[in-house]
């Protein structure tokens, strides 16, 4: 298991909007934890997702979809 750390989230950034987003980029994760203050640890199954995950969404600015 490899856990990720993901920073600058918009306040209402939440659980179900960083699954959607990883989904959508076909990464599988296993626990997402947001927490207040704009950031999240995100749960992979192994080392290879979440560097896929990091290529793919490093920088990436969006919205979370509702």
């Amino acid at each position: 298991m490899s856990k990720l750390y993901v920073g600058n989230l918009p306040s209402d950034c939440n659980e179900a909007a960083l699954r959607q987003l990883f989904q959508e980029h076909s990464l599988v994760c296993t626990t997402i934890l947001v927490k207040r203050g704009g950031y999240a640890f995100i749960d992979c199954c192994d080392q290879s997702t979440a560097d896929r995950a990091i290529d793919k969404l490093n920088g990436e600015s969006q919205k979370p979809h509702r």
